[in-house]
């Protein structure tokens, strides 16, 4: 573990929140992101550089006891190699200009880093902005400000991702790929393809049933460790619209803002438009299968925010 320098942010919800003293969430900066911590436990890495450079991140994820549910970074000899660009939870867009950033064809590079606190009894997180830049390397034409928040409660470890994207040139277009909105590569032994369960709000398995629908949430979970674990990818009640999915069962989990996926008309911002999109992320880990329900975490994640 990198060296630590804690700011402690205890956090407190209107839902059922068991917090200990020493599980407090804390965050040390490091040169090139920010460690997530509860108690002295290293539970996920904010990553906004790295080489090449491509865009922010949050990598290595683990549940509140330390299992890890999203495939390692860097990928490891253990992983599958497929989809290196898929480091964890991030956020990003395929088609913007033409230019594909999930892909990393394009450069989303980071510009400054605020941890945000919010009062007492609140939950604490950081701010984190970034640009996506032409193709010239130089052009800014979208901002994205990110505000992570990280949240100990009953079910797991709660992350809230809300995101709002503003154009800084005119006439950007944002195309409807498959490829977009907040992903989540999940570890390689939590797959459908060895053994993995995944369902959406509407009780569709699998990732060839999910995939283009709309949904609530998605939950990618399976035995690891002796406890069932993994991840439930939630959307707010209040975005514009019920999101799209793109979800494949080597692992893969993406909330997707824009669809109808591959249909949906093209949307043109001009300098000063903005929009915003909200996300919540559940890492869990119980003693079985009939212990967690997904609906449960959508409902802690829309009392939170709402």
């Amino acid at each position: 573990m990198r060296q630590i320098v804690i700011r402690a942010c205890v956090l407190s919800l209107c839902i059922s929140v068991s917090l200990q003293a020493e599980e407090v969430v804390s965050f040390a900066k490091q040169s090139d992101g920010v460690d997530v911590l509860v108690g002295d436990r290293l539970i996920a890495e904010y990553v906004h550089t790295e080489e090449p450079l491509g865009r922010p991140f949050i990598s290595n994820i683990k549940t509140l006891d330390g299992i890890q549910v999203t495939r390692n970074y860097p990928v490891t000899k253990k992983d599958q190699q497929d989809h290196p660009h898929h480091q964890g939870i991030f956020h990003t867009f395929s088609q913007v200009n033409g230019i594909d950033y999930w892909h990393m064809k394009g450069i989303t590079k980071h510009r400054q880093l605020t941890h945000e606190p919010k009062g007492k009894g609140k939950p604490r997180g950081f701010v984190a902005e970034s640009v996506y830049l032409a193709t010239d390397q130089k052009t800014p034409l979208l901002k994205e400000v990110i505000t992570y928040q990280f949240v100990v409660s009953d079910l797991g470890l709660l992350i809230v991702v809300d995101a709002t994207i503003t154009a800084e040139s005119n006439n950007v277009v944002l195309g409807s790929k498959e490829e977009g909105g907040l992903a989540v590569r999940m570890s390689s032994d939590l797959r459908v393809e060895t053994g993995a369960t995944m369902v959406d709000d509407q009780g569709r398995n699998g990732g060839s049933n999910i995939w283009g629908k709309q949904a609530r949430w998605v939950d990618n979970s399976g035995m690891k460790q002796g406890k069932w674990v993994g991840v439930t990818l939630m959307t707010h009640p209040d975005n514009e619209k019920l999101y799209h999915w793109h979800a494949r069962d080597y692992g893969l989990l993406t909330a997707n803002p824009l669809g109808p996926l591959n249909t949906a008309p093209s949307q043109t911002l001009q300098k000063g438009d903005s929009k915003r999109f909200r996300y919540g992320v559940m890492i869990h880990s119980h003693d079985s299968q009939k212990s967690y329900q997904p609906a449960a975490a959508q409902e802690a994640y829309n009392q939170l925010t709402n």
